[in-house]
C-alpha cells in the first residue's frame, strides 16, 4: 500500500495496496514501524518519548511518531508531532514534513512559509519546496472560485471508519467499501487500526434516503480486505479488489472476479490473472458500461511511480495484455480509482499531478492515442485531504441542457466528516457564467505593447545514450536517440515566480515553454527506465530589438542498469588509505545530484583493489573506502538507507593480475575501481 495511501484507512489497502497482514509478534517500536504497524507503532514511541531526557532523542522520537501518524493519514496528530520535533532535530526535512501536514490540513499559507523557510535552509532542495508553494498558491486561489458545486456528507452510510469507493447501481442501490465494525474478521489492520474493509450495499428508499447499510456477500467478504467494486452493465458480474488469504505470508492485492445466479447468489471469487509476474499488486478496477474495457491500478515493473493506471480489453475468454496509460496520466506518485464518464472521460485520484493536497481528483481526455493533460477538478470537490473514487449518477446529453444538474458521489477524509474516509454526493448546477465585454487594443497599444516585451521561450531537447553493446553500461557511448514521450518539468526556482509545467516530448524529443526573464529555472527530465536528470539556467534581462529570445538545452538521459556494475570515472585513493580526495568529490557530488534527482533509487556502492597485499588487508582497505564513499553522499543529504557499502578486496578483478602475476601499473589501475549498482529502483524512504 503505501505511500501512502493514505486514503484513509483503507485506502490503505486497497488503494495502496500492499501487503494485508504480519505474522511475527511485534517487540518493539522500530520492528513495528517497518511492519507498518503504525498503530501499534506510535503508541510505543509514545512511551519512549515520554520516558526519555535527552532532547536530541526526544527530538528523534518525536519525528518517528509524526512519521507514523502521516502514514495511517492522521495529518492532525502527524502536524502536532512535527511541529514537537522541530526544537530538537538536526534533521532539516522534519521542516518539509511539518509543512506537508500543514497542507494537508487546509493550512496553505502557514505551509507556504515553512516550505520557504525550507527552501532558504536547504538550497540543493529549493525545486522540491517551491513546487509545494507552488501547489499552495494554486489552493489558495481555486478556495476562492465559486464553481456552483454543492458537496453534501451521505451520513445514512458513513460510519466511524473508513467508507469509500462508491458505485451507484441503476439508482437503486450504492454499493461502497467500509471497515465498519460489521465487517467479517476479528483482526484490527495495523496499518490504520482499524478491522480489514468489506463490501456493502445500501438501498435508495422512496424519500430518497439510503437504507442502513448491509454487508453484500458472505462469498465475497473475508477476514481480509476486499474492496472497490465494479459491475458488468447487467450487474451480474463483478470484479474487486481482495488483499490476502489463507497463506502464513504477507500476501499481494489482486482483482478477483465473481457472477451471480438466477438465485441470486455470488460465486467464489476467481483471481483474474492479468500479469505474468504474481509479486505484482493490482486493485481498483473499473469496467466500462459495454463490458469490454477493464482499467486499474498497479505497481508493475514499467510503472513510471508508485502505482500507476492500466488498461486491459477482453480477448476471446480472457483479458489482452495490460498497457500503462503512459507519462501524460501516470507520474512518479501515485495513480488510482480510475473511472470513464459514458463521455469518454477519465477520472481518476493522483497525488503526483498538481494538487491541493493529498490526493486530488483528475480528468483527462483521450486525442489520439494519448491522452491530455490532466485538469484538477478544483474546489469544492478536491480538498486539502485525500479526495478520490468519483462517480456520476447521471449523464447530461449535449441536447439535454435544460437539465439543471447533474450528480455523482466520491470519497474524501477531508475536515467535517463522520468517520476516517467519507462518502459524499456532489451536484453540480450550471453555473452562471458572467458577461465579458472585450475591447481590442488600438493600433498604438499594440505597437507600444510589442516594442516593450521580450518574450523567452525554452526548447528543451531530451535523448537517451546509444551504447556500443546495449547490454553493457559501462560500454562506448555511439550515439543520441531522441526520448519520445519523457516526461518534462519546468519550475521557476525564484521563490515569487508561480512558473510550474509538466510537459511530454514530441517525436523529436522536444518540448517548447514561455519563460520569464531574468528568473531562474530548473528542467527536469524522466523516462521510464532510465535515470531522471536536471538542469538550472538562469535567463537574461531584456534584450533590445528583440521580440523573441530562445534558450536552447538538452539532456542526455542514462538507462537504469539493475543489479549491474556501473563503474565510477576518477575516483582515486593515496596508497593504503581511504579518504575522499578532492578530485574526487566532482564524481561524487554529481552522483549526490542524480541521486536527490531519482529519490526511488537505492544504490550499492563497490570498492575494489588490485591483488597486490594480501586478501585480508584488501578486503578490508576496499570496505573502507566503499564507507567513505557512502559517508560523503550522506554529507550531501543523502539518505544512509539508500545506500549500501560493500567492499570487494581483490575478488573480482577485471583482468588477469593475480597475485604474483607481471603487470602494468595501468593494468592494476584498472583493477583499483569504485562502483555503483542499483539495486532497487521502487525504493520507499520513509
Amino acid at each position: 500500500m503505501h505511500k501512502a495511501f493514505n486514503i484513509s484507512l483503507i485506502i490503505l489497502i486497497l488503494i495502496h495496496f500492499t501487503s494485508c497482514r504480519s505474522w511475527f509478534e511485534v517487540v518493539s517500536a522500530e520492528q513495528a514501524f517497518e511492519q507498518k504497524e503504525y498503530t501499534t507503532a506510535s503508541e510505543l514511541y509514545i512511551k519512549e518519548f515520554e520516558g526519555e531526557k535527552d532532547n536530541l532523542l526526544k527530538g528523534i522520537l518525536a519525528e518517528r511518531i509524526g512519521d507514523c501518524f502521516r502514514l495511517s493519514n492522521k495529518t492532525a496528530l502527524a502536524e502536532r508531532w512535527y511541529e514537537k520535533a522541530l526544537p530538537f532535530s538536526t534533521n532539516s526535512e522534519v521542516l518539509y514534513k511539518y509543512g506537508l501536514m500543514l497542507k494537508s490540513n487546509e493550512k496553505y499559507q502557514e505551509a507556504k512559509g515553512v516550505f520557504k523557510d525550507y527552501a532558504f535552509n536547504n538550497p540543493i532542495e529549493r525545486a522540491k519546496a517551491k513546487k509545494q508553494m507552488h501547489s499552495c498558491d494554486l489552493a489558495l486561489e481555486w478556495q476562492e472560485e465559486n464553481e456552483n458545486i454543492e458537496v453534501i456528507n451521505l451520513q445514512d452510510i458513513n460510519s466511524t471508519a473508513s467508507d469509500y469507493a462508491p458505485v451507484w447501481v441503476d439508482g437503486k442501490q450504492l454499493i461502497f467499501t467500509s471497515s465498519r465494525q460489521e465487517s467479517k474478521g476479528d483482526k484490527v489492520y495495523g496499518w490504520t487500526g482499524e478491522k480489514h474493509s468489506d463490501i456493502f450495499i445500501s438501498d435508495f428508499l422512496e424519500n430518497k434516503r439510503l437504507a442502513a447499510p448491509i454487508p453484500l456477500s458472505d462469498t465475497l467478504n473475508t477476514p481480509f480486505n476486499e474492496g472497490t467494486a465494479t459491475f458488468a452493465p447487467d450487474y451480474k458480474t463483478m470484479y474487486f479488489t481482495r488483499c490476502g488469504s489463507d497463506a502464513l505470508i504477507n500476501d499481494f492485492c489482486n482483482i478477483f472476479v465473481s457472477t451471480k445466479n438466477e438465485s441470486g447468489n455470488w460465486s467464489a471469487p476467481q483471481i483474474l490473472l492479468l500479469f505474468e509476474e504474481d509479486s505484482i499488486n493490482m486493485g481498483q478496477p473499473f469496467l466500462t458500461p459495454d463490458g469490454e474495457t477493464l482499467y486499474f491500478s498497479a505497481d508493475a515493473n514499467d510503472s513510471y511511480g508508485d502505482k500507476d493506471l492500466y488498461v486491459t480489453s477482453k480477448l476471446g475468454d480472457g483479458w489482452t495484455i495490460p498497457k500503462n496509460l503512459g507519462p501524460e496520466i501516470n507520474t512518479t506518485g501515485y495513480e488510482g480509482f480510475p473511472y470513464i464518464h459514458p463521455d469518454g472521460r477519465l477520472y481518476f485520484a493522483s497525488d503526483g499531478h498538481s494538487g491541493m493536497g493529498g490526493l486530488d481528483i483528475f480528468v483527462s481526455e483521450r486525442n489520439g492515442k494519448r491522452w491530455s493533460n490532466p485538469e484538477n477538478l478544483r474546489h469544492p470537490i478536491n480538498s486539502a485531504a485525500d479526495d478520490f473514487a468519483i462517480v456520476y449518477q447521471n449523464y447530461i446529453q449535449p441536447d439535454e441542457m435544460e437539465r439543471v444538474e447533474t450528480k455523482g458521489y466520491f470519497s474524501s477524509t477531508r475536515k467535517g466528516g463522520k468517520g476516517n474516509d467519507d462518502v459524499y454526493q456532489f451536484v453540480v448546477g450550471i453555473p452562471q457564467t458572467p458577461e465579458i465585454v472585450e475591447t481590442e487594443p488600438t493600433p498604438e497599444e499594440e505597437k507600444t505593447k510589442k516594442s516593450n516585451e521580450t518574450i523567452y521561450m525554452l526548447e528543451a531537447k531530451i535523448s537517451t545514450k546509444q551504447l556500443e553493446f546495449e547490454d553493457d553500461p559501462n560500454s562506448k557511448v555511439i550515439g543520441q536517440i531522441p526520448a519520445t514521450d519523457a516526461i518534462v518539468e519546468i519550475l521557476g526556482l525564484d521563490l515569487e515566480s508561480t512558473l510550474s509545467e509538466r510537459q511530454i516530448t514530441d517525436k523529436k524529443g522536444v518540448i517548447i515553454q514561455v519563460l520569464d526573464p531574468t528568473s531562474e529555472y530548473k528542467v527536469s527530465a524522466s523516462l521510464n527506465g532510465y535515470f531522471t536528470q536536471s538542469l538550472t539556467f538562469t535567463t537574461g534581462n531584456k534584450a533590445p530589438n528583440k521580440d523573441t529570445i530562445w534558450v536552447k538545452k538538452e539532456l542526455v538521459l542514462e538507462k537504469i542498469y539493475k543489479q549491474q556494475e556501473i563503474v565510477l570515472d576518477n575516483i582515486y585513493y593515496d596508497l593504503d588509505k581511504a579518504d575522499i580526495r578532492e578530485d574526487a568529490k566532482p564524481t561524487l557530488d554529481k552522483l549526490a545530484e542524480s541521486l536527490r534527482d531519482n529519490p526511488e533509487i537505492q544504490l550499492e556502492l563497490g570498492s575494489h583493489t588490485d591483488a597486490r597485499g594480501s586478501t585480508r588487508y584488501n578486503q578490508n582497505l576496499s570496505q573502507e573506502r566503499a564507507e567513505s564513499v557512502v559517508n560523503y553522499l550522506v554529507s550531501k543529504k543523502i539518505s544512509l538507507r539508500r545506500l549500501i557499502a560493500k567492499g570487494y578486496g581483490e575478488a573480482e578483478l577485471v583482468n588477469d593480475c593475480y597475485d604474483g602475476v607481471d603487470c602494468t601499473e595501468e593494468q592494476h589501475q584498472e583493477n583499483r575501481r569504485t562502483t555503483f549498482k542499483v539495486i532497487s529502483d521502487k525504493f520507499k524512504d520513509e
